[in-house]
This record gives structure tokens, sequence and C-alpha cells, in this order.
């Protein structure tokens, strides 16, 4: 599970999860997450999203549910507490907020859990936090700044530093263009360490700021536990077009 393709994943994904900012009330999300190397789907993820907590509940294709997370944002928007839960290896990692810090934590089965104290400063980013975070920035970003930003990862228990900018489409790694886009990649700049950290590459719709697709490495591991790199396609449905009642399959 210590593999550094994991480290980034695990924050990333959403790594790859909608800010709450996106719609006032509540916002029904998507994602289908494809192989990179074969293309099939390999898991998707609903996720529900209220003005203060954010639940994903994870699938497999046949749909059986395979993983959740819950997300609050009490404490900041990029700097979330949450708590994931793979109900395959009964692993689980999140952060909590306790008394002016943040304890991020990863315990699996019947393991004494692993917590590390993180005291969060102005460029700290944990888990969905990373989403709100370029949209916090989006008019630095496409005007031309490198930000750097501390993510905060709980499997293993380490801070990674990163740097993210917008590219043009002939330099990202997403195959799919669209002059409705803006494409943002995300790196280590850590030049000793870089090339462990796999690279991110996103794409935003250019008016709503909308996730649209994200390539890198998956917040899950495979079926054998092993770490993976995924496309992900986001679908948004709007309160005003999403049933009182309705809930995410």
């Amino acid at each position: 599970m210590n593999n550094p393709a994991h480290w980034v994943a695990a924050c990333f994904l959403l790594f790859a999860s909608v800010s709450v900012s996106a719609a006032p009330d509540r916002l029904l999300v998507t994602g289908t997450a494809s192989s990179l190397e074969t293309e099939n789907i390999v898991y998707r993820e609903y996720h529900d999203i209220t003005e203060q907590q954010h639940t994903v509940r994870y699938v497999s294709p046949d749909e059986k549910l395979i993983a959740s997370k819950d997300i609050f944002y009490s404490h900041g928007f990029n700097t979330p507490e949450y708590e994931l839960h793979d109900k395959r290896f009964e692993r689980r990692t999140g952060s909590q907020w306790r008394d002016g810090h943040f304890i991020v934590f990863r315990t699996e089965k019947s393991e004494k859990p692993h917590q590390k104290k993180i005291t969060p400063e102005k460029n700290t980013v944990i888990d969905a936090g990373f989403d709100h975070f370029i949209r916090e920035n989006w008019n630095a970003l496409v005007n031309g700044e490198v930000l750097p930003f501390s993510f905060v990862v709980a499997d293993p228990l380490v801070i990674l530093n990163m740097n993210i900018e917008e590219v043009d489409a002939e330099h990202t790694a997403i195959k799919q263009h669209s002059n409705q886009y803006r494409y943002f990649f995300a790196h280590s700049r850590n030049r000793l360490i870089g090339w462990a950290i796999p690279d991110i590459h996103l794409a935003y719709d250019s008016n709503s700021h909308l996730l649209q697709l994200y390539q890198g490495p998956s917040n899950l591991t495979d079926q054998h536990d092993k770490s993976q790199n995924v496309l992900i396609r986001y679908e948004y449905q709007r309160p005003a077009t999403a049933n009182a009642g309705e809930q995410a399959p």
C-alpha cells in the first residue's frame, strides 16, 4: 500500500471530488473511472454534495459497493475532515479536527491506527480540498501563475510539496481536447523525489469551473490491492433537476 502513486491519489481524488461551491444547495455527480491500460471501466463514483457535507459511494462495474467516503467542510474547504472506508480490505483513512489541528490517520482491520498531527497552513490541502483550491485560485492559474501547495496524505502519513499550473491542450496527457476546457497539471516540486510522484492532469469547464476529466492514479487500489491509473469522466445533475428524494445509486 505504500506505493508513491497511491500517496498522491489518496488526496487528489476527489481526488477527485467536487467542491460544494459549485452548487448552493445540492449537487449529484457521477464519475466513471476507466483503466488507462485497458480502457475498461473499473469503478464508478456517486457523489452527493450539500453545503457542509459530501458523501461518495464507490461501486464496481456491476454496481456492488466497494468503498465509501464522508467529507465535512466545517473547518475549511481546503482542509476538510474525511474518512474513506475501503470495504474490500477493511481499511480506513482520513483526517479529524482536534484542538486546533488535524489528526491524519490510517487503520487496517485490527491493526493499531497510525496517526500524525498536522497544523494547517495557508497552502495546506487535504483530500477533496484540492478541487476547492483550484476554484479559489482560478484567476491566478489562468493568468499563468504556478501555485505551490502542500498535500497532506494519510497513506502513508506524509506531506507532499506540489505545484499546480494551467497548460494548453498540446501539453496535457488528456487525449480529449475541447475549446470549452481549461487544462491543469499538478506535479511534485521536489526534484529529488519527483520521479516517484506521478503527474496529475485535469480538465475543467471554462464557464462552470466544474471538473470534467481527471487522469492519474486512483485513490482506490485494484482488486489485488495494487495501485492503478485511471481516467475519470464526470457528469453533473443540478439540484434544480434532481428530485428532492433522489439518491445516487
